[in-house]
Order: structure tokens, then sequence, then C-alpha cells
């Protein structure tokens, strides 16, 4: 039998990688609501209130805030532990906001909600600061569990509360 030569199929991945096609979701950033990849959080921004938990239909997202304390008598600093970045005041302090993307089914129904646009899929408008990321995979299933609040935020609470003065 005569053996016909081809090339071989198999890539050396990741060293080698096939060519993404034009079409595929999310290739261009034009349209931003098709793109399906990773999500991410400017936590700067997160109000914590909760919405994008809330919709989320497999529940991979898990928040915990706290209540800001009272800082004075006047009504301007009231509750109010920072500005973001479309001019809103924080009154919850997110001591965790982590992101399952195991469990996540990209349907991208967490980012409509949020009233600061704080979470997204990477690319499209923020695409010079995350670009578009396909290839998000790990050895271990526990680092595909994305933290996004700042390390001793609990702790910076804790300063507030007792007087000493934080920077949350």
């Amino acid at each position: 039998m005569v053996r016909i030569r081809r090339n071989n199929v198999t890539l050396q991945y990741p060293e080698e990688k096939w060519p993404r096609p034009e079409r595929s979701i999310g290739f261009d950033h034009s349209n931003y609501n098709v793109i399906r990849s990773r999500l991410h959080v400017d936590i700067d921004d997160c109000i914590g209130c909760l919405k994008c938990e809330r919709v989320c239909p497999v529940q991979c997202i898990k928040i915990v805030t706290e209540k800001a304390p009272v800082r004075g008598e006047d009504i301007q600093n009231i509750g109010h532990i920072g500005v973001t970045s479309n001019s809103s005041r924080k009154a919850l302090v997110v001591t965790r906001f982590d992101i399952d993307m195991t469990e996540c089914c990209y349907c991208n129904l967490c980012t409509y909600p949020c009233p600061e646009e704080c979470i997204f899929m990477t690319g499209g408008p923020n695409a010079h600061k995350h670009p578009i990321d396909y290839e998000f995979s790990e050895f271990d299933r526990s680092d595909l569990i994305y933290r996004f609040a700042k390390k001793g935020t609990k702790d910076g609470l804790q300063k507030i509360l007792d007087g000493k003065g934080a920077d949350v």
C-alpha cells in the first residue's frame, strides 16, 4: 500500500498555534458585545452593589462588602470612602470579589447591570489596558479563581473603625 505523504496536523502547543479565524467570536474589537473572553474587574470603581453577583446564572461571582464607617457629622463625609472614575461615591468596602472562571459560562450577563461598568470581558473598549485573552489555561483549577479585592482591605477597614485612618 502506498502511503500518501502529508504534513502533520498536530501542533506543539503552546509554541505553535493555529491561526484564529477572522469570523471567530470576539475577533473584531468594534463588535464588543459578542466578545467571549476572561472577566476582569476594576476594583477601584466597584461600589459593591452586588448586581453582577445576583444576575450570574451559575453563581461564579462571590462578593463580600462591609459598610463604611461614619466619619463625621458633615453630610459630605458620612459613609464616604472614595470616588469612582464615574464620580460615584463609594459607601461600601469590597473585602472579597472572586470570579471562578471554571464555573463561568461566558454569557456576559454580569457586565450589563453594573452601574459603574467596572466588570467587563477583557478586550473591547478596554483593550488598551486589558487585551483579549483566550489562552488562560492553568495546570491547577484553583488558579482559575481570580481574586480582585485588594489584599489587606479588611485590615484597612478595621483601622478606619479604630480611628487610626487607613488608605482603603
